[in-house]
């Protein structure tokens, strides 16, 4: 049986509690990240922590993690000299090759992969927002060694033209060993795993590993783990790790009105539940002060456990009643926890954590600590509005899918096959969190027939195919 404990002496330490500072005033640091990881963010501004809007930025981190690959940066010389080194070259020819080989790999001083095989070796950019999420992303899609091995064998068996082959075979003698683990991310969502999965092994398989494309699909999944995770979170302990809402997208060129599902269960559901992310974070690192080593609890496991113990209920209620009591008694410039009602219903233990949260939330809302609050939520919305979201002016702010998004999803839905019933179509793109009203849905159709995609096996509409994008 799990004994969950707070430890006071855990929380002062992590929250680098001061104690000979005035009663009334902030006596701790709000950190997250310490003992139970949840999203690759930091309360800081833009300077000290870039906000990640091209996914472009994290496929060769993605990729060198996923092969826990530590590589030493390529340089240009010592490249050329290796390569040179294993070919028979005319001396005259020596700089016309290292020229040819600067334009195709660098950008300055800077190695630049153009294809898979290269990609865990691209000069790494100095910004540690990119490496956050490369590992945040690697931990919640589950990518373990299986998946490591089908990457390597997709590297190996690439299509790679002469100059690319003789590059990656002098780079890939000077890898340096494998990195070190480091505490992983707890995945509040599960079932973006296997989807993501399913499509990251097709498209490695059939050699869809241009840069867009990765980036592409690794936008379709960050999104859609995050969006789930967000209103999972605001569930609190009645959240569920498989049962996706259903959020709904209009397409880019058609015209919306207030009352369409794209305006309503939209980008309007994930909104607010995205303005709360700092105050989980911080709620979940404060319930994880406890003596349990190496275990990260979130509210689903905490409730799941008392669903199964009823009589460890008011025992785990009351250590959250003392971790709420250590944290508002460092945070002497709110005056108003007190006034903090109690969530009616449900657990002791979840009633007991809705309040924790909600002190948390207060302080932020009603303090200059807004700004932190602010800053760290951005680093998703931003990424939101940057690669899904579309100013609809009178409609608002919509979840959007471009052409470009469109003609992705519908190769990944496809697969190999020749061509999907339009019907099943629609459920792929649902399977992948997106979904589309009637409206929609008509536009859709009206695109595939403007490309010549749609295959009619009868008169009747039921019976509609697309037919698959080369």
């Amino acid at each position: 049986m799990m004994e969950y404990q707070f430890d006071y002496a855990t929380f002062c330490k992590t929250f680098n509690v001061k104690d000979d500072k005035a009663i009334d005033s902030l006596r701790l640091t709000h950190t997250q990240d310490i003992n139970f990881k949840l999203f690759p963010y930091k309360a800081s501004g833009k300077a000290q922590a870039p906000i990640i809007t091209e996914l472009e930025e994290v496929v060769s981190d993605f990729f060198r993690k996923s092969l826990k690959l530590e590589t030493e940066p390529v340089k240009y010389e010592s490249l050329c000299n290796d390569i040179i080194a294993e070919m028979d070259i005319a001396d005259e020819d020596i700089e016309i090759f290292k020229e040819m080989i600067h334009s195709l790999f660098f950008e300055g001083d800077d190695f630049v992969a153009k294809n898979l095989g290269l990609y865990p070796y691209q000069t790494k950019v100095n910004n540690k927002s990119a490496d956050r999420l490369a590992g945040f992303l690697l931990d919640v899609f589950g990518v373990n060694g299986n998946d490591c091995n089908i990457i390597e064998e997709a590297m190996k068996n690439h299509p790679y033209n002469v100059v690319e082959k003789v590059v990656v075979d002098a780079i890939q003698v000077s890898k340096t060993g494998t990195a070190g683990n480091s505490k992983s991310y707890f995945p509040i969502i599960l079932d973006v795993q296997e989807k993501f999965k399913k499509d990251f092994h097709f498209m490695l398989n059939i050699g869809m590993t241009s840069l867009d494309d990765l980036s592409n699909l690794l936008a379709i999944y960050y999104f859609y783990y995050m969006s789930q995770a967000c209103v999972t979170l605001d569930n609190f302990g009645s959240g569920r790790r498989n049962s996706p809402v259903q959020l709904y997208y209009a397409l880019d060129w058609e015209k919306v009105s207030k009352n369409r599902k794209c305006c309503v269960e939209g980008w309007e559901r994930i909104q607010l539940s995205a303005n709360h992310m700092f105050s989980h974070a911080l709620t979940l690192e404060i319930l994880n002060q406890h003596m349990l080593s190496d275990v990260m609890l979130d509210y689903i496991s905490l409730q799941e456990y008392v669903t199964e113990h009823p009589d460890q209920d008011e025992v785990i209620a009351s250590e959250i009643e003392k971790a709420e009591k250590a944290y508002t008694s460092c945070v002497g410039d709110y005056k108003k926890f007190e006034q903090i009602p109690y969530a009616s219903g449900g657990t002791k233990t979840d009633i007991a954590i809705r309040h924790l949260y909600k002190c948390v939330e207060e302080q932020f809302l009603n303090t200059d600590r807004k700004r932190a609050n602010q800053f760290y939520n951005e680093k998703f919305t931003e990424f939101c509005k940057t690669r899904w979201v579309k100013n609809r002016r009178k409609s608002g702010l919509v979840l959007n899918l471009t052409e470009r998004d469109i003609i992705f999803l519908t190769k990944i839905s496809i697969k190999d096959k020749d061509k999907i019933r339009l019907i099943d179509l629609y459920k792929e793109y649902e399977y992948r969190g997106i979904f589309l009203d009637n409206t929609s849905k008509e536009y859709l159709q009206e695109f595939f027939t403007k490309l010549n995609l749609i295959d009619k096996k009868s008169d009747s509409g039921d019976a509609q195919y697309v037919k698959r994008i080369l």
